[in-house]
């Protein structure tokens, strides 16, 4: 049977809704019991506005996802990778996940059903209105239905991510899993304060003008998948402002007057790791040189890069 299919014991969106905050708070607490590190982020999408069926199943969606898949996403992730150590199947929950994010996709952006993803968005979920309603387009009658599936799914998803907690609580190995489980959150912002890394990295370098908010926003799902590669002996903190620094750095990087080509023609380079050399040094002479035309620069590229080469 599908995830969509199921039923859960409580019935009604508003009555799935509230029960899902309590399964929230128990999952938080859990959380904090086992690796003293919050569940996640605060979630900035609003709650679902319920009054039109159509309209709440929307709202709803895009909530679910900015809990679900996004603020909680660490803590969701690393609960569902560990099922299967705990005896629990996860494979519904993970199809969950796949089809709230392809709904999410339906709603929040444009699709092309000339591609060959976007027709796969959109196959997939007239696939799970049909399971949920019926029908492949919901009408004005079907949506609350499409709802509380929506919903009832969701609380099952969670009640399976708590399930998974409390058998790692009692795992004979459980402080080796908790200690994952907080390893994981320590190297996101759930923990680390990526935005205070900003702000240091940004008065060190005299980067003036960025919307720091912007670019942790832009970049902090990429440096949390850069961090979780970092051994566990490692200073995360210093990593992290590593990480932060080079992207100020190429954010702050002026537009060069040169492309690649160029400068494998001025310096006679075959494509490979010299030619990105050659442009980070480029990068470098007109950072500290603006005024340079393209011509000068090659000029001045030239000249410093068989400097270098006869070191």
């Amino acid at each position: 049977m599908s995830i969509a299919n199921q039923t859960v014991t409580a019935h009604g969106p508003l009555t799935i809704l509230a029960e899902l905050d309590s399964r929230k708070t128990e999952l938080e607490m859990l959380c904090d019991a086992l690796t003293s590190c919050p569940a996640g982020l605060t979630v900035t999408a609003p709650r679902p506005v319920l009054s039109s069926p159509q309209h709440g199943f929307v709202t709803t969606t895009i909530w679910l996802s900015s809990w679900l898949d996004e603020a909680w996403r660490t803590s969701i992730k690393y609960l569902l990778a560990q099922a299967r150590r705990v005896n629990i199947d996860p494979v519904e929950a993970e199809q969950f996940k796949h089809v709230l994010g392809r709904l999410r996709t339906f709603f929040a952006h444009n699709l092309d059903p000339a591609t060959t993803r976007d027709r796969e968005t959109r196959d997939t979920c007239y696939d799970w209105f049909r399971d949920a309603c019926g029908s492949r387009v919901p009408g004005d009658g079907q949506w609350e239905q499409c709802l509380e599936v929506l919903l009832g799914s969701a609380l099952r998803y969670l009640m399976m991510a708590i399930e998974i907690a409390r058998a790692i609580e009692q795992h004979p190995d459980s402080k080796s899993l908790s200690n994952l489980w907080k390893d994981r959150l320590s190297r996101t912002d759930v923990v680390v304060d990526y935005l205070g890394s900003l702000q240091r990295a940004a008065g060190d370098l005299g980067c003036d003008g960025l919307n720091l908010h912007q670019v942790r926003d832009r970049y902090s799902k990429r440096w949390a998948e850069a961090l979780s590669l970092v051994p566990a002996t490692a200073d995360i903190e210093e990593v992290t402002t590593r990480h932060i620094e080079q992207t100020l750095i190429a954010e702050t990087g002026r537009l060069l007057p040169i492309t690649a080509a160029d400068a494998m023609e001025r310096l006679v380079l075959q494509p490979g790791e010299s030619v990105e050399v050659a442009l980070r040094l480029a990068q470098v002479l007109y950072s500290l040189h603006p005024a340079l035309d393209r011509r000068s620069l090659l000029d001045t590229l030239a000249i410093k890069w068989e400097q270098l080469q006869g070191q």
